[in-house]
């Protein structure tokens, strides 16, 4: 998956982006229309750089404009990030997908604040879904089946919010602690930040290319590449009920520092939950392939805790 808030995210994950160094004092401290975004990646380089500047150019002057705030944007890497917190020289935070999220919010005092919904009807939760290859799809019905099937997933293992979630199902099931015993893994690195990579770049289409048996997936991903490939997706895959498929969940939030300034929360809030009924933010939304945001809390995540939670006392590798 992939890193502080989503429209961030999905923008500079189709592009990458970069950081450069110094820490700076968090809005609240200086003055209260500047702050601080650290967004996580994977790592810094000259393209990250040049796609987080022109994100900066957009986004930045539209926030600018509507909520009268300026953002300074930072891509650190997972380590760095951490370190920026300690020092609270960050304000808002986005950490890569729903595992590092959870991790970040329950290290550092943070407390989400919005999250984004994806497609046209503005949807804010998803299943996660099991996709066969058609050829899998009976051997793969019973656990003597799962043995040395390619299993494919978006991002790193130890980030992917969908291999959790199949790992988790896995070791209640069978009790099957290390799906690495079983499955020969195959995680496919998505462009650099987020998620819903669909197309060539998905983990579905590993089934299409045969370069899997299963691909463990984001049900967005599922139905942006239904409507990309409708072919391939009725001839060549098949989604299997491996899974409780009636549990959704949102996406990564907005993290905001628990100490800021309420009032500068509440007009970043409004301005990007009107985002969608503004022709210019409706058009900045669509580029980033989503659709806008709704408020979240704490509580709101708590499946998605308790899944992390079950990881560690099952013993889930």
């Amino acid at each position: 998956m992939k890193n502080a808030f989503f429209l961030l995210g999905i923008l500079l994950a189709l592009a990458g982006f970069g950081v450069t160094d110094g820490a700076r004092a968090p809005c609240f401290a200086e003055t209260p229309s500047a702050c601080t975004v650290g967004v996580m990646t994977k790592s810094y380089d000259e393209k990250r750089a040049k796609a987080l500047e022109k994100f900066q150019e957009v986004i930045g002057k539209y926030l600018e404009e509507r909520a009268g705030i300026q953002f300074r944007f930072k891509a650190l890497t997972h380590a760095d990030l951490a370190r920026a917190l300690e020092k609270g020289s960050i304000d808002l935070v986005w950490g890569y997908g729903l595992v590092v999220s959870m991790e970040l919010g329950r290290r550092f005092p943070l407390f989400p604040v919005v999250s984004p919904t994806l497609g046209e009807t503005q949807r804010r939760m998803y299943k996660r879904l099991a996709v066969s290859t058609r050829e899998a799809a009976a051997s793969l019905a019973d656990v003597t089946g799962f043995r040395g099937k390619r299993l494919t997933y978006l991002g790193d293992e130890e980030w992917s919010f969908e291999l959790l979630v199949f790992k988790v199902w896995v070791a209640e099931r069978f009790g099957i602690k290390d799906v690495g015993q079983v499955f020969t893994l195959k995680g496919r690195d998505p462009d650099e930040g987020f998620f819903i990579p669909a197309s060539k770049r998905g983990a579905i289409y590993s089934l299409f290319i045969r370069e899997a048996d299963l691909a463990v997936a984001h049900e967005f991903e599922y139905l942006t590449q239904e409507k990309l490939t409708p072919h391939a997706i009725r001839e060549r895959a098949e989604v299997l009920p491996l899974l409780n498929s009636s549990e959704e969940f949102l996406e990564a939030p907005v993290f905001a520092r628990k100490g800021m300034d309420s009032r500068i929360i509440d007009r970043l809030t409004k301005a990007l939950l009107a985002m969608p009924r503004d022709p210019e933010g409706k058009q900045i939304l669509l580029s980033s392939k989503i659709s806008g945001f709704v408020k979240v809390t704490d509580q709101d995540y708590q499946s998605v805790k308790a899944l992390m939670v079950k990881k560690e006392e099952l013993g889930i590798k």
